[in-house]
């Protein structure tokens, strides 16, 4: 799976991350998400080293969110 969606949870200091095959999934996963699982943060794309998307807001978090890429892509 080329991309990863991901989101955190501030409140519960977690992170998730899910593999997915297509930009339009991830879009459905964040809708799909429950209140328990935080925000959409970031789609990232593990072929060519980039975000495709990232949440503004989050912008900032850039260490957290390399530790989350950097965990997902040895996995």
């Amino acid at each position: 799976m080329r991309y990863l969606a991901i989101n955190i949870n501030y409140k519960l200091n977690q992170d998730w991350y899910c593999r997915l095959g297509s930009i339009v999934d991830c879009h459905k996963y964040f809708s799909d998400l429950g209140p328990a699982h935080g925000p959409g943060i970031a789609i990232y794309d593990t072929e060519m080293g980039k975000y495709i998307w990232l949440n503004e807001a989050y912008k900032d978090d850039n260490v957290r969110l390399n530790e989350i890429i950097q965990d997902a892509t040895r996995a």
